[in-house]
Protein backbone atom coordinates (compact mmCIF):
# COMPACT_ATOMS: atom_id res chain seq x y z
CA UNK A 1 0.00 0.00 0.00
CA UNK A 2 2.80 2.36 -0.93
CA UNK A 3 0.24 4.68 -2.56
CA UNK A 4 -0.78 5.71 0.96
CA UNK A 5 2.58 7.45 1.43
CA UNK A 6 1.82 10.56 -0.70
CA UNK A 7 -1.40 11.02 1.30
CA UNK A 8 0.11 10.49 4.74
CA UNK A 9 3.45 12.26 4.19
CA UNK A 10 2.05 15.85 4.12
CA UNK A 11 -0.14 15.04 7.14
CA UNK A 12 2.88 13.74 9.04
CA UNK A 13 4.83 16.86 8.10
CA UNK A 14 2.05 19.07 9.45
CA UNK A 15 1.77 17.01 12.63
CA UNK A 16 5.50 17.20 13.33
CA UNK A 17 5.62 20.95 12.64
CA UNK A 18 2.62 21.58 14.92
CA UNK A 19 3.87 19.28 17.68
CA UNK A 20 1.08 16.73 17.38
CA UNK A 21 2.75 13.59 18.70
CA UNK A 22 2.05 10.27 16.99
CA UNK A 23 -0.22 8.87 19.76
CA UNK A 24 -2.54 11.87 19.29
CA UNK A 25 -2.83 11.31 15.53
CA UNK A 26 -3.16 7.56 16.01
CA UNK A 27 -6.04 8.12 18.44
CA UNK A 28 -7.91 10.26 15.90
CA UNK A 29 -7.23 7.67 13.18
CA UNK A 30 -8.76 4.93 15.32
CA UNK A 31 -11.93 7.01 15.65
CA UNK A 32 -11.95 7.58 11.88
CA UNK A 33 -11.63 3.83 11.23
CA UNK A 34 -14.62 3.10 13.46
CA UNK A 35 -16.67 5.85 11.82
CA UNK A 36 -15.83 4.52 8.35
CA UNK A 37 -16.81 0.97 9.32
CA UNK A 38 -20.08 2.21 10.82
CA UNK A 39 -21.09 3.75 7.48
CA UNK A 40 -21.00 0.37 5.71
CA UNK A 41 -24.46 -1.17 5.55
CA UNK A 42 -27.77 0.10 6.85
CA UNK A 43 -27.81 -1.80 10.15
CA UNK A 44 -25.81 -0.59 13.18
CA UNK A 45 -22.35 -2.18 13.27
CA UNK A 46 -21.46 -4.33 16.25
CA UNK A 47 -18.06 -4.11 17.90
CA UNK A 48 -17.23 -7.53 16.47
CA UNK A 49 -18.09 -6.48 12.93
CA UNK A 50 -16.06 -3.28 13.25
CA UNK A 51 -13.15 -5.30 14.60
CA UNK A 52 -13.22 -7.56 11.54
CA UNK A 53 -13.39 -4.60 9.15
CA UNK A 54 -10.69 -2.50 10.81
CA UNK A 55 -8.36 -4.86 12.68
CA UNK A 56 -8.95 -2.96 15.93
CA UNK A 57 -9.50 -4.88 19.17
CA UNK A 58 -13.10 -5.09 20.36
CA UNK A 59 -12.22 -3.71 23.79
CA UNK A 60 -10.59 -0.67 22.15
CA UNK A 61 -13.62 -0.15 19.92
CA UNK A 62 -15.97 -0.25 22.90
CA UNK A 63 -13.78 2.20 24.82
CA UNK A 64 -13.48 4.62 21.90
CA UNK A 65 -17.22 4.54 21.30
CA UNK A 66 -17.79 5.58 24.91
CA UNK A 67 -15.61 8.65 24.50
CA UNK A 68 -17.42 11.94 24.18
CA UNK A 69 -15.94 13.92 21.29
CA UNK A 70 -16.57 17.67 21.62
CA UNK A 71 -18.38 19.06 18.57
CA UNK A 72 -16.29 21.10 16.17
CA UNK A 73 -17.22 24.71 15.59
CA UNK A 74 -17.89 24.88 11.86
CA UNK A 75 -18.47 28.62 11.82
CA UNK A 76 -15.83 31.04 10.57
CA UNK A 77 -16.95 34.34 12.15
CA UNK A 78 -14.28 36.50 10.48
CA UNK A 79 -15.24 35.15 7.06
CA UNK A 80 -18.91 35.72 7.88
CA UNK A 81 -18.22 39.32 8.89
CA UNK A 82 -16.49 40.07 5.59
CA UNK A 83 -19.21 38.30 3.59
CA UNK A 84 -21.98 40.27 5.32
CA UNK A 85 -20.03 43.51 4.93
CA UNK A 86 -19.62 42.85 1.21
CA UNK A 87 -23.19 41.68 0.55
CA UNK A 88 -25.30 43.97 2.71
CA UNK A 89 -25.71 47.38 1.02
CA UNK A 90 -26.13 48.99 4.44
CA UNK A 91 -22.42 48.42 5.09
CA UNK A 92 -20.26 50.28 2.57
CA UNK A 93 -16.96 48.46 1.79
CA UNK A 94 -15.42 51.87 1.13
CA UNK A 95 -15.88 52.83 4.76
CA UNK A 96 -18.08 52.45 7.83
CA UNK A 97 -17.74 53.87 11.33
CA UNK A 98 -16.12 51.65 13.94
CA UNK A 99 -19.03 52.39 16.26
CA UNK A 100 -21.85 54.85 16.67
CA UNK A 101 -25.28 55.51 15.23
CA UNK A 102 -26.12 53.89 11.91
CA UNK A 103 -24.30 50.99 10.25
CA UNK A 104 -21.00 50.39 12.03
CA UNK A 105 -18.43 47.65 12.41
CA UNK A 106 -19.65 47.09 15.95
CA UNK A 107 -23.17 46.38 14.69
CA UNK A 108 -21.78 44.22 11.90
CA UNK A 109 -19.70 42.07 14.25
CA UNK A 110 -22.56 41.65 16.70
CA UNK A 111 -24.77 40.33 13.91
CA UNK A 112 -22.35 37.40 13.71
CA UNK A 113 -21.21 36.88 17.31
CA UNK A 114 -22.44 38.56 20.46
CA UNK A 115 -20.09 36.74 22.84
CA UNK A 116 -16.88 38.25 21.38
CA UNK A 117 -16.03 41.94 21.61
CA UNK A 118 -16.17 43.60 18.15
CA UNK A 119 -12.74 45.17 18.71
CA UNK A 120 -11.23 41.68 18.95
CA UNK A 121 -12.52 40.82 15.48
CA UNK A 122 -11.42 44.18 14.12
CA UNK A 123 -7.86 43.86 15.42
CA UNK A 124 -7.43 40.46 13.75
CA UNK A 125 -8.81 41.73 10.44
CA UNK A 126 -6.50 44.74 10.56
CA UNK A 127 -3.52 42.53 11.40
CA UNK A 128 -3.97 40.33 8.34
CA UNK A 129 -4.69 43.25 6.02
CA UNK A 130 -8.36 42.54 5.33
CA UNK A 131 -9.43 45.84 6.90
CA UNK A 132 -7.78 49.25 7.21
CA UNK A 133 -8.61 51.67 10.01
CA UNK A 134 -8.51 55.39 9.23
CA UNK A 135 -9.59 57.62 12.06
CA UNK A 136 -13.02 56.56 13.25
CA UNK A 137 -13.75 54.54 10.10
CA UNK A 138 -12.70 51.17 8.70
CA UNK A 139 -12.34 50.17 5.03
CA UNK A 140 -12.76 46.67 3.62
CA UNK A 141 -9.73 45.69 1.51
CA UNK A 142 -10.78 42.24 0.34
CA UNK A 143 -13.79 40.25 -0.76
CA UNK A 144 -12.82 37.14 1.20
CA UNK A 145 -11.07 36.43 4.49
CA UNK A 146 -7.50 35.15 4.37
CA UNK A 147 -6.54 33.71 7.78
CA UNK A 148 -3.13 34.36 9.28
CA UNK A 149 -0.48 31.75 8.52
CA UNK A 150 -0.45 29.00 11.14
CA UNK A 151 -3.58 30.25 12.92
CA UNK A 152 -6.43 28.03 14.09
CA UNK A 153 -8.60 29.61 11.39
CA UNK A 154 -6.13 28.55 8.71
CA UNK A 155 -6.03 25.00 10.10
CA UNK A 156 -9.84 24.92 10.02
CA UNK A 157 -9.80 25.94 6.34
CA UNK A 158 -7.15 23.31 5.66
CA UNK A 159 -9.28 20.62 7.28
CA UNK A 160 -12.42 21.67 5.40
CA UNK A 161 -10.79 22.09 1.99
CA UNK A 162 -8.52 19.05 2.02
CA UNK A 163 -11.17 16.95 3.76
CA UNK A 164 -13.78 17.70 1.10
CA UNK A 165 -11.30 17.22 -1.75
CA UNK A 166 -10.14 13.86 -0.40
CA UNK A 167 -13.73 12.77 0.28
CA UNK A 168 -14.62 13.66 -3.32
CA UNK A 169 -11.71 11.68 -4.73
CA UNK A 170 -12.37 8.69 -2.46
CA UNK A 171 -16.05 8.62 -3.49
CA UNK A 172 -14.93 8.39 -7.11
CA UNK A 173 -12.44 5.59 -6.36
CA UNK A 174 -14.90 3.42 -4.42
CA UNK A 175 -17.59 3.97 -7.05
CA UNK A 176 -20.04 5.95 -4.95
CA UNK A 177 -20.17 9.01 -7.19
CA UNK A 178 -18.85 10.64 -10.34
CA UNK A 179 -17.66 13.92 -8.85
CA UNK A 180 -15.57 16.39 -10.82
CA UNK A 181 -11.92 15.97 -9.86
CA UNK A 182 -9.37 16.75 -12.56
CA UNK A 183 -5.85 18.13 -12.80
CA UNK A 184 -3.06 18.71 -15.31
CA UNK A 185 0.57 18.00 -14.49
CA UNK A 186 3.96 18.38 -16.19
CA UNK A 187 7.57 17.98 -15.12
CA UNK A 188 10.96 19.21 -16.31
CA UNK A 189 9.93 22.87 -16.20
CA UNK A 190 12.01 25.92 -15.32
CA UNK A 191 11.27 28.30 -12.45
CA UNK A 192 10.17 31.01 -14.90
CA UNK A 193 7.74 28.62 -16.60
CA UNK A 194 6.25 27.70 -13.23
CA UNK A 195 5.87 31.38 -12.40
CA UNK A 196 4.00 32.08 -15.65
CA UNK A 197 1.70 29.08 -15.24
CA UNK A 198 1.00 29.93 -11.60
CA UNK A 199 0.13 33.53 -12.45
CA UNK A 200 -2.24 32.43 -15.23
CA UNK A 201 -3.89 29.82 -13.02
CA UNK A 202 -4.46 32.24 -10.15
CA UNK A 203 -6.11 34.81 -12.42
CA UNK A 204 -8.45 32.30 -14.07
CA UNK A 205 -9.29 30.54 -10.82
CA UNK A 206 -10.07 33.84 -9.09
CA UNK A 207 -12.49 34.72 -11.88
CA UNK A 208 -14.16 31.30 -11.77
CA UNK A 209 -14.59 31.31 -7.99
CA UNK A 210 -16.00 34.84 -8.02
CA UNK A 211 -18.53 33.79 -10.67
CA UNK A 212 -19.57 30.76 -8.60
CA UNK A 213 -19.80 32.93 -5.51
CA UNK A 214 -22.06 35.41 -7.30
CA UNK A 215 -24.28 32.61 -8.64
CA UNK A 216 -24.63 31.02 -5.20
CA UNK A 217 -25.39 34.33 -3.49
CA UNK A 218 -28.12 35.20 -6.00
CA UNK A 219 -30.02 31.92 -5.63
CA UNK A 220 -33.64 32.37 -4.49
CA UNK A 221 -34.08 33.04 -0.81
CA UNK A 222 -36.37 29.99 -0.67
CA UNK A 223 -33.43 27.73 -1.57
CA UNK A 224 -33.14 25.61 1.56
CA UNK A 225 -32.16 22.09 0.49
CA UNK A 226 -29.96 19.53 2.26
CA UNK A 227 -27.01 19.94 -0.11
CA UNK A 228 -23.88 22.04 0.24
CA UNK A 229 -20.96 22.43 -2.13
CA UNK A 230 -17.33 23.43 -2.04
CA UNK A 231 -15.32 24.25 -5.16
CA UNK A 232 -11.72 25.37 -5.26
CA UNK A 233 -8.33 24.94 -6.80
CA UNK A 234 -4.68 24.51 -5.98
CA UNK A 235 -1.39 24.91 -7.84
CA UNK A 236 1.36 22.63 -6.59
CA UNK A 237 5.00 23.40 -7.36
CA UNK A 238 6.49 20.10 -6.23
CA UNK A 239 10.04 21.40 -5.70
CA UNK A 240 8.88 24.46 -3.79
CA UNK A 241 6.52 22.46 -1.55
CA UNK A 242 9.23 19.99 -0.57
CA UNK A 243 11.80 22.72 0.07
CA UNK A 244 9.75 24.50 2.73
Amino acid sequence: MIWLDPILRPLARLAVRKGWLFPIVEHRLRHAYIEAADTLGEDPSTDSKVSILTGLQRRDIARLRREVIPPQNQRQPLAEIIALWWDNPAYDPKGIFVQGDGPSFTDLARCIRKDVHPRTFLDVLIENGAVKEIGDKVILNTRSYQPLSGSDDQLAYLADNVGDHLATAVSNVVGEAGNYDMSVHYKGLSASAIEQLDKHFRARMKQTLQELDTMARTLPATEDGPHRFRAGGYFSDDLNCKAK
